[in-house]
């Protein structure tokens, strides 16, 4: 499975659409820079999706909290190992996540992806679906609002994994 963290901001971003010619589409915006965090997880063979809404920045402590409370519970089956294959953010390499790595080391094997390749990660193409779905071209007048955007578009990806296998497919 991949993991990464995203960033999704409640000020609007516009993407492709339709308009009549001459006539640019307008959203509102109101200059607020409000982001929510996400740490995701995602299984290539199945699209299984997991996620954590966080409210502070991300570190060491917040993520071993996710692969502890997040990543174990739902992808991790008896006798089986899990393969996780992240990224090279600066606390994914702090001593405590190694510690909580060596501890679980039995369930659990991970991969480094190369430094700055984000087009090897599975999980990239699903935060693009997640921005053009749920939150491109829409004003979000509070937090909350890109909140629940943001969580009904990442339920029903867990409903109908079929959305995003065709995104996974590469990664085979």
């Amino acid at each position: 499975m991949y993991e990464d963290e995203a960033s999704f901001r409640q000020a609007p971003t516009l993407h492709q659409t339709g308009a009549p010619i001459g006539a640019q589409p307008q959203v509102p915006t109101h200059g607020r820079r409000n982001t929510q965090k996400i740490l995701g997880a995602v299984s290539l063979y199945d699209a299984k999706f997991a996620y954590r809404h966080q409210t502070e920045y991300f570190n060491a402590v917040t993520y071993v909290d996710f692969l502890d409370q997040v990543v174990l519970p739902t992808f991790y089956r008896r006798g089986r190992r899990i393969y996780l294959i992240q990224d090279n953010a600066s606390y994914h390499k702090k001593p405590e996540v190694y510690e909580w790595f060596t501890e679980h080391r039995k369930r659990l094997e991970v991969f480094l992806l190369p430094p700055y390749s984000p087009e090897m990660n599975a999980i990239e193409p699903l935060w693009h679906y997640t921005r053009v779905s749920g939150t491109h071209n829409r004003y979000f007048d509070t937090p909350e609002e890109l909140c629940r955007s943001l969580f009904s578009t990442f339920d029903d990806i867990q409903r109908n994994p079929g959305k995003i296998m065709g995104y996974l497919g590469p990664f085979f």
